[in-house]
């Protein structure tokens, strides 16, 4: 299990000015990394075009952020949808495997 988000460091400001010392090229990568697997992911859901400003960022602690952009409603409900319909396919299989144990 992940430990859960820190929000005060998630909502900390973009790194506009580098310190000595912040590994924010490793923040930066990860989010990259994380940015394009979605973007992949958002493409193969016919959901590519409303996310058009997605991009990696990172924060003045050097921790890696993905960056949404602004996001029209539509394509937010249907992302929505579809990680509803993935949660209740995940429980459906779990209860199938427990049913057959």
């Amino acid at each position: 299990m992940r430990p859960a988000a820190d929000n005060a460091r998630t909502c900390a400001p973009l790194a506009e000015v580098l310190h000595a010392g912040i590994p924010y090229v490793r923040g930066w990568r990860t989010a990259n990394n994380a940015t394009t697997e979605l973007a992949k992911h958002l493409t193969t859901a016919g959901l590519d075009d409303g996310f058009g400003a997605l991009k990696a960022e990172v924060n003045v602690h050097g921790d890696g952020l993905v960056n949404l952009g602004p996001v029209p409603a539509d394509a937010v409900h249907r992302l929505a949808t579809l990680l509803a319909n993935g949660l209740c396919a995940e429980l459906d299989h779990i209860a199938a495997r427990d049913e057959a144990a």
